[in-house]
């Protein structure tokens, strides 16, 4: 079975709501949702060339992927119609072109009434702080992603003394920091989170894929290692919610109705936002938002308004939340 048809399955088998098999309908629910986690591409490499790094790092595929099915404003709006999804996050798909946000910023500009752009840059470069203070004045970034594991110094560069001068600019024009610390590194990445955070608290900090619990290594506690739950206090640390993360704990068994009740207990449900991972998790496109809906069914109404919508307006601001 290919992994669209699986994962699609294995969501269909675990939905609670009295859908029939296979079909996900529009998804009913009686709040506006705002999808943090959406990835725009396109089949125009003479305009918006894929980076090199792409094919020699083995993503070539997604390359014919982008070529063949481009995920454009157009695509991604049917999308959000037909789910509820009002507006949302355009986070730079770092899988084809990692640090050239041209695509991304001049499709946010064009639909700036329902994308707001997160880039992606070098943490440690010189010009990022420069960078990051042009692109919230001019294309209203609320925010830039880090993402990998150490290099080969052992350091974890978005965490490192160098990246100082980045994180101090965010702090001052209250952007907002996505970290995609992998789950091998969470021991000594976390720690580092906790550090960086409280030392810049004017910064949202936004754990994706909630830090990337690994279940199966620790059931007790749906995955979370000592290291992420000693995050729990820090209040400008949020949780962004997935497809991806969803499709992994299905994948080791678990329930995701539990893990996400766990979660928004220890988190609390205005810490943490939702992402569908549009352009990047291969799932049926309702089925992104359905598993999601499901999961939060047995939350309070005033939670899962937080998590579908209400705390990702006050988070991502278009150019910053100021000083």
């Amino acid at each position: 079975m290919q992994r669209r048809s699986l994962l699609n399955a294995t969501l269909t088998a675990t939905a609670s709501l009295s859908l029939p098999r296979g079909l996900f309908a529009q998804p009913a629910v009686p709040f506006k949702l705002f999808d943090c986690h959406a990835h725009f591409y396109t089949n125009d490499p003479a305009r918006y060339p894929f980076d090199a790094r792409t094919a020699r790092d083995g993503a070539d595929k997604a390359i014919a992927k982008a070529m063949a099915d481009p995920i454009t404003p157009e695509v991604v709006f049917r999308f959000w119609d037909k789910a509820g999804v009002t507006r949302g996050l355009g986070v730079q798909y770092s899988t084809t072109y990692y640090t050239d946000n041209r695509y991304l910023l001049d499709v946010a500009a064009k639909h700036a009434d329902r994308i707001t752009p997160i880039v992606i840059l070098e943490p440690t470069a010189a010009d990022t702080p420069a960078k990051l203070e042009q692109m919230a004045r001019d294309n209203r970034i609320a925010g830039v992603r880090f993402t990998g594991g150490p290099d080969a110094s052992g350091s974890i560069p978005y965490l490192a003394d160098a990246a100082h001068p980045t994180w101090e600019m965010c702090n001052a024009l209250g952007l907002s920091i996505t970290l995609m610390p992998s789950s091998n590194i969470s021991a000594v990445a976390l720690p580092l989170v906790r550090k960086f955070a409280e030392r810049y608290a004017n910064v949202v900090v936004v754990m994706d894929h909630i830090g990337f619990p690994a279940y199966a290594a620790n059931p007790a506690t749906f995955g979370f290692t000592p290291e992420h739950l000693a995050l729990a206090d820090i209040d400008n640390i949020h949780y962004k919610f997935t497809t991806l993360l969803i499709t992994r704990l299905l994948n080791d068994k678990a329930s995701v109705k539990d893990f996400l009740e766990f979660a928004v207990a220890t988190f609390k449900a205005d810490h943490m936002v939702w992402g569908t991972d549009y352009g990047n998790s291969e799932v049926e496109e309702l089925a992104l938002v359905q598993s999601a809906l499901d999961a939060a069914s047995g939350l309070r109404d005033e939670e899962q308004r937080a998590i579908f919508f209400d705390t990702a307006g006050k988070l991502f601001v278009p150019g910053g939340r100021g000083a």
